[in-house]
């Protein structure tokens, strides 16, 4: 599967939380219409597929990634952005650069073991309504090797949304190993269970996306390192 993958970087003079990727959203939001770029759709209800285009706050920059459509959208756009704002913060003609790659997405099956290694650089929100309640219910107090467990298959289900978005359709068994550990994530007011940590994969995955909730925000965005020769 092979897909073209944009980052849109700026350089700026401060050094921004990861907290600021829903306000670099919705900058984006304001400035442009495209469902693409905020999910909304023109009726007011949600695209409830995996986002094309994601902001993230990476080493305190921003960092914005475009996937297929996604890509299109940042590159057509890209030289109408004369500025950003956040809140009352505005950066008036920052510096930007913009990566354009095609990347070849596929299962890598020729080691005993998972090839790649994923770090989640910013926290992931994994669970759902419904497997909140399972996970709180269950495996709360469980042993770490149940725990990790369930949150295997999670992490699986991820990737799958992800394909899926994409229209990459796996046939091929995903392998994970985890190791992963409880955050509290403040959220919309709220406090949330996150996970930090890492996995292991036989699936080449592009590096920066986001798995599970509000990954157009900067959530659980992936590092990559391919760790077999």
């Amino acid at each position: 599967m092979e897909i073209k993958l944009t980052k849109l970087s700026y350089e700026l003079e401060d050094e921004l939380p990861v907290r600021y990727g829903h306000k670099l959203r919705g900058y984006f939001a304001n400035k442009f219409k495209d469902v693409l770029f905020h999910q909304h759709k023109k009726d007011g209800s949600l695209r409830y597929k995996y986002p094309l285009i994601q902001y993230k706050i990476i080493d305190n920059k921003p960092l914005i990634i475009g996937l297929g459509e996604g890509s299109e959208k940042i590159i057509n756009n890209f030289l109408d952005i004369d500025e950003l704002r956040f809140e009352d913060e505005i950066y008036i003609n920052p510096a930007g650069r913009l990566n354009v790659d095609q990347e070849e997405l596929f299962i890598n099956n020729n080691y005993d073991m998972p090839a790649y290694k994923y770090n989640f650089i910013t926290p992931w929100l994994g669970l759902s309504q419904k497997n909140y309640k399972k996970y709180r219910n269950n495996y709360l107090d469980a042993s770490a090797k149940e725990k990790m467990k369930f949150l295997k298959r999670l992490i699986i289900g991820n990737i799958l949304s992800f394909a899926k978005g994409i229209d990459w359709w796996i046939e091929e068994e995903i392998v994970v190993e985890a190791k992963l550990e409880e955050v509290s994530v403040k959220f919309k007011n709220k406090e949330m269970i996150g996970f930090k940590g890492y996995f292991f994969s036989n699936i080449y995955l592009p590096e920066f996306i986001g798995l599970g909730k509000s990954t157009s925000r900067g959530f659980g965005t992936i590092s990559r390192e391919k760790i077999l020769d």
